[in-house]
């Protein structure tokens, strides 16, 4: 009878507490209900509800929160059985370059543009400048051409630009950034003839049997051309960055990088910042050209968390575009390299004493430090500069996260020291889609196979993102999770089956490690009590839908701290 008596009070009391009002703290503002929630929080874990407060969120449960969480202001979505995921959290990409290159000319190969051939690229770039009244001995700027996938099989030459643009300075940027190729007037107004030596960590390519530039100018020789492009008015910049947020947040995006920060790019972002202007948050990352000044002027911002501006790290370039045969292998590629003769292996950019000297600064300030290099020799230049430098300290900073950018190219051993030092490679699976038949052509099938190894580096415990690199590709980031899944390239190849991944660890790449790569995660990347209330929705799910139909996901709405800042016109 005693134990019968106990059991009703504990009754009683369970009831009373049920009963009472939710207290008034836990109101929620917000409440998505009748969803499919992937919390990213482990792959069983299931939601359908999520409540928000104050930009973060409140709960997330298997039940609904309605009853639970609402009150007289709380606004209540039915989600009608859509799918929310946390806010893609961009890896690497160049928000900055894509805002100024929104008005330029897009010379792109299908599918992001329609350029087949040169002839149709010259009638683009008249056509812009025709459309923006570009007038005489003002520059011309094109991006994005692929030589591979023009009918010519080449880069464009000065000659072809020459007879169309005689008196406009013209600039075509190469589709991976780190090459581009101008016109004689180019040449003229920046100096550039038969007599400028290449610059150390570049190429200026020349005439057939000739010291006479064609044009085309290779990684560190192509700085000369861009320091003299025209650069928006802050007002306009303002206009472009408004465009180019939306284009981000069209594609889920709650967290942006900017992936190589000159300073006055940087002061620009601040300024935007502290007027209210970055509807994202913006992972900077400034460029080693510049890190004089940042260290000297904005030492105390790197690491912090400034509103919807950080200054993450530092980004250094140590080779270039595998599809440019710029990037620096250890074996050379197999097919013919413009500018070289033999033994075609790509260069490095910077010397070991010069990357050792930039790490040793970064690693000495616990500032986090993100290297491009594509070409396993520029891996193995980073590895061997790393132990060499974290030899000479007296002390290594426990908590480095060192990003190596891309690692397209990556061996199996070089992955084993990625986990003994807790590196983080930044992946790019978009290549074996765009590029993957010819990275098969120019690496052959064992390298190009092993292209951005997603799978092998997870199975090893190792953290890894993915990113889409824009403007070099689409900011897509449904896409970029249809590459990973499929790896298939433009001719149906597949580029390393034993690579795929499932869906599921797809969004990790761009979700929680990503968030972990910046370390953040501790505020983003998944769906918890406490982090903040970015979440996407999604028209289906990407766990259930079949793996080629993962890219034609439509992006529905976006949310940021509890507020959408994206939502799709329905019809």
């Amino acid at each position: 009878m005693q134990k019968l008596t106990q059991l009703l009070s504990l009754l009683l009391i369970m009831l009373f507490f049920a009963c009472q009002p939710t207290p008034k703290g836990e109101i929620a503002d917000l409440i998505y209900h009748n969803g499919t929630v992937i919390t990213m929080e482990g792959e069983t874990q299931k939601a359908t509800s999520v409540a928000v407060k104050n930009g973060k969120i409140l709960s997330v449960s298997e039940a609904s929160l309605v009853a639970g969480h609402s009150g007289d202001s709380t606004k209540v979505i039915d989600l009608q059985g859509k799918t929310v995921l946390p806010g893609f959290i961009d890896a690497h990409s160049h928000i900055a370059m894509g805002m100024v290159l929104l008005g330029q000319a897009n010379i792109s190969a299908p599918p992001v543009s329609d350029i087949t051939d040169i002839k149709g690229m010259v009638r683009k770039l008249k056509a812009h400048q025709e459309k923006n009244n570009i007038g005489k001995g003002e520059w011309v700027i094109g991006w994005g051409y692929d030589p591979d996938l023009l009918a010519e099989k080449r880069h464009p030459n000065k000659m072809d630009l020459d007879a169309t643009f005689p008196d406009n300075p013209v600039f075509l940027m190469h589709v991976s950034g780190h090459m581009g190729v101008i016109n004689s007037r180019a040449l003229s107004q920046i100096g550039m003839d038969e007599t400028t030596p290449n610059p150390d960590g570049g190429m200026i390519v020349r005439l057939p049997n000739s010291n006479e530039p064609s044009g085309l100018v290779q990684e560190t020789a192509v700085y000369a051309a861009r320091k003299a492009l025209p650069l928006p008015t802050p007002a306009q910049m303002m206009v472009l960055l408004a465009e180019v947020q939306d284009l981000y947040a069209s594609h889920g995006i709650t967290t942006a990088q900017d992936g190589f920060t000159d300073y006055k790019t940087y002061q620009f972002l601040k300024q935007a910042n502290k007027a209210g202007k970055l509807k994202l948050d913006v992972e900077v990352l400034a460029g080693f050209l510049n890190l004089g000044d940042f260290l000297k002027n904005d030492l105390n911002d790197f690491g912090k968390n400034n509103d919807r501006l950080r200054l993450t790290g530092v980004k250094i370039v140590s080779d270039g575009s595998p599809q440019g045969k710029t990037a620096f292998f250890s074996k050379p590629y197999l097919t013919e390299v413009p500018g070289c003769a033999h033994d075609c292996k790509g260069f490095p950019n910077l010397t070991k004493a010069q990357l050792g000297g930039i790490m040793k600064q970064c690693y000495d300030k616990n500032i986090q430090l993100f290297t491009h290099a594509n070409g396993d020799g520029a891996i193995d230049l980073f590895l061997d500069t790393h132990q060499s430098v974290i030899d000479s300290m007296d002390s290594v900073p426990e908590d480095l996260r060192s990003v190596i950018i891309h690692s397209q190219f990556v061996r199996p051993d070089q992955l084993d020291l990625y986990k003994k030092h807790k590196m983080i490679p930044a992946y790019f699976t978009n290549h074996a889609f765009f590029w993957g038949d010819t990275h098969y052509d120019n690496l052959g099938e064992e390298r190009a196979f092993f292209l951005s190894p997603m799978k092998t580096t997870m199975d090893m415990g190792i953290v890894c993102t993915n990113h889409t690199d824009f403007p070099v590709t689409p900011i897509d980031q449904l896409f970029l999770l249809g590459t990973t899944v499929n790896r298939t390239s433009r001719a149906g190849r597949v580029m390393g089956k034993d690579q795929q991944l499932s869906p599921y660890e797809g969004l990790k790449a761009i979700t929680i490690n990503s968030a972990y790569q910046h370390k953040q995660e501790h505020l983003k990347g998944s769906i918890k009590a406490g982090k903040l209330a970015d979440f996407v929705i999604l028209a289906e799910n990407p766990l259930t839908v079949a793996a080629e139909e993962i890219q034609n996901i439509q992006v529905l709405e976006t949310i940021k701290e509890g507020e959408t800042i994206y939502k799709k016109e329905m019809n």
